[in-house]
Order: C-alpha cells, then sequence, then structure tokens
C-alpha cells in the first residue's frame, strides 16, 4: 500500500489561533502540558477537516474563511483554555 500524506487542517488552524492568543495573553500557562491539554479539548470539541492534496488545501482554506467556522475555533480555543486554567494538570 501506497503511503499517503494528509493533515487535519483544523488542527493547523487551532494551532495558530492558539499562538496569537499566547501572544495577546501573557498569563496563560506556557508549558507543554497545558498547551497540548488545550489544543487536544479544541481539537475533540470541532471537526476534523483532513485535506491530501494541494487542490484539498485551496478549497479548506476557502472554507475556513467563512466567519462562522473562524468563530467555532476562536469559540472552542477560549473554553479549553478556560477549562485548562481552572484544572491544569501540574
Amino acid at each position: 500500500m501506497k503511503q499517503s500524506s494528509y493533515e487535519n487542517y483544523i488542527e493547523k488552524i487551532v494551532r495558530e489561533e492558539l499562538d496569537k492568543m499566547y501572544e495577546g495573553n501573557k498569563d496563560l500557562c506556557r508549558c507543554d502540558l497545558c498547551y497540548r491539554d488545550i489544543m487536544t479539548l479544541t481539537l475533540n470539541n470541532l471537526p476534523p477537516m483532513y485535506v491530501s492534496s494541494n487542490v484539498g488545501h485551496i478549497m479548506t482554506m476557502y472554507n475556513l474563511t467563512k466567519d462562522q467556522l473562524h468563530a467555532s475555533v476562536v469559540v472552542e480555543l477560549l473554553k479549553a483554555i478556560e477549562q485548562v486554567k481552572t484544572s491544569p494538570n501540574h
């Protein structure tokens, strides 16, 4: 079987948005545990968007420009950040 390359584009967007939130809020814990917990909580509450080709990337980026999807990512990130701040694993 041929090895294929694919990625969850939502993960890329969540990572970019979380990095922006870290830049804007110096009070957020930046340890690996908290970062992973925030990423996992957020990704588990969003639908995956796997792509495997350049056309897939283009179509996904087009869809990601829609305000509703971006808002969903931000809302889930904020919920995950609050949950991790309230109950950190360290």
